[in-house]
């Protein structure tokens, strides 16, 4: 099973998030986005706090990074949705990571260590991992490893949950054929990605619908 895992685990890093997360999962917008109780805290999940200090280090970098792909200033709305977006992530992020430890899922400290320091991010020109390379990517977010690391944790723990619960999907000939009869061109693996995505959004949705989550009002000023 773990090699399995180590095999099909897509690496979602902290300046690609909001890249992916866009349309992957529906079902946000079950929360409110209200007065802050607590100043240091940007999202509650289920009582887990997720801190202020890590949304706004991710918005920042994604807001960089949308600009140097316009080449252009954002509008204040474009802003915001970045905003919305970052907040999104960093909810499903904490969602997945508690289911992940309701379906028993560890990551280990080695698994940690090694996902690090295979991330391209990190290597130098040779090939090999760069700790000043790491150090300099953490201080340019004003992030410290802890931080980095507990949010690596949470992602790699909710991938393999993702891996899991999809693993678990099939298409069965007879959906198949179905489904040829309006598109005659669609594959099994198209079929099985559309299946998997219908399944795994309700299933998140229904965990969204039962989670108690308040977001910070403060992030979208």
């Amino acid at each position: 099973m773990m090699n399995f895992l180590r095999k099909h685990m897509r690496k979602i890093f902290i300046i690609t998030i909001i890249a992916f997360i866009g349309g992957t999962f529906m079902g946000f917008g079950a929360y409110l986005f209200g007065p802050a109780a607590d100043y240091e805290t940007a999202a509650t999940v289920n009582g887990s706090k997720i801190p202020l200090k890590l949304y706004e280090a991710i918005y920042k970098n994604s807001l960089a990074m949308v600009q140097n792909s316009i080449n252009n200033s954002l509008t204040e709305e474009q802003m915001t949705q970045i905003k919305v977006n970052t907040i999104h992530a960093l909810v499903q992020d904490e969602i997945f990571f508690q289911q992940s430890k309701n379906y028993g899922i560890l990551v280990s400290n080695a698994e940690l260590r090694s996902d690090i320091e295979s991330s391209a991010m990190f290597k130098n020109s040779g090939g090999r991992f760069d700790a000043g390379i790491y150090y300099n990517f953490l201080r340019s977010l004003n992030m410290t490893p802890k931080d980095y690391e507990n949010l690596r944790r949470k992602q790699i723990a909710g991938e393999k949950l993702k891996i899991v619960l999809a693993s678990s999907i099939k298409i069965f000939d007879t959906e198949l054929q179905e489904a040829k009869k309006t598109n005659a061109e669609i594959t099994k693996d198209a079929l099985l990605q559309t299946k998997a995505n219908t399944i795994l959004n309700e299933w998140f949705t229904g965990i969204i619908k039962n989670s108690k989550i308040s977001s910070n009002e403060l992030i979208l000023k």
